[in-house]
């Protein structure tokens, strides 16, 4: 699959402008168009007031909310400037309500990757905004690449490190990733735990795949040890650098994941790195 289509979460909170950086980066590397998109739900005072608001207070609470969106679309249109300019009409905006997670989630599906931020910060006035990852990269059917928090790229990375286990999740990955990793020449795939046969085997059929595609690739098993998988991905992904991770989303449910912490949380909330994640 060509990237060529790329809708962009753009809601003017913190790590907006880190996402829009990344989505440049892919624009400027794969000729695609960008889609920023403000897709968002009913403020959190007009939901809670409900039938006691007033005309009036409901009047000035929505124009409230048209304003924060027009400042939003102002936003985008000075951040994306120079990217706007170097791809005359291949860069766009757009508004969407709703629900910030169920709109950005239906666009999403007539796009080839959703580029968003690892973690919003967002306020009681602000929680309409914002988008979940997680969510997104579960139900979306699309890739999502996660802009790591703070910071901003200056280059695509050059090296990948693909975590692999042999699931639906991991497979959906890897080939939703496959672009990138063409593009950019190199991935170590490492698998954490079970030293089976089985899974040597697999190893090599997944180098044989990347190779195939012209990707110099590495393979590596990591025991387990007192780290958290995530926490050991993030480490070998520091210790090779590697600047981007390419992983499947909530292999086990969301709701066990939330409860006690998982690989898909852990990457989320600690990567200082892009993430590409598929379900």
């Amino acid at each position: 699959m060509a990237i060529r289509n790329i809708l962009l979460s753009y809601n003017g909170l913190p790590g907006s402008d880190e996402a829009l950086a990344l989505a440049g980066l892919l624009a400027r590397r794969f000729d695609a168009h960008v889609t920023g998109l403000l897709s968002y739900g009913p403020s959190r005072s007009v939901a809670a007031l409900g039938p006691w608001i007033t005309p009036h207070m409901l009047d000035a609470a929505l124009e409230a909310e048209t304003a924060r969106r027009a400042d939003v679309a102002r936003s985008f249109a000075e951040a994306s400037r120079k990217l706007a300019a170097d791809r005359p009409a291949k860069v766009h905006f757009m508004e969407l309500g709703g629900h910030a997670d169920g709109s950005l989630m239906e666009a999403a599906r007539v796009y080839d990757m959703v580029v968003l931020a690892a973690c919003e910060s967002s306020t009681a006035d602000t929680a309409h905004l914002a988008v979940n990852a997680d969510v997104v990269a579960l139900r979306s059917g699309k890739p999502v690449l996660i802009a790591p928090r703070g910071v901003t790229l200056e280059t695509l990375p050059r090296k990948a490190l693909v975590a692999w286990d042999g699931g639906r999740a991991a497979a959906r990955a890897l080939s939703e990733a496959m672009p990138l990793l063409e593009a950019q020449g190199q991935a170590l795939v490492c698998a954490i735990g079970d030293d089976r046969r089985a899974v040597r085997h697999e190893g090599r059929d997944v180098v044989a795949q990347l190779a195939r595609h012209g990707v110099q690739t590495e393979w590596r098993h990591m025991p387990r040890d007192a780290r958290s998988i995530g926490r050991t991905l993030l480490d070998v992904a520091a210790a090779n650098d590697c600047g981007l991770l390419v992983m499947g989303a909530y292999e086990h449910s969301k709701f066990s994941e939330d409860l006690v912490g998982g690989v898909t949380r852990t990457v989320l909330d600690d990567s200082p790195i892009p993430v590409l994640m598929a379900h």
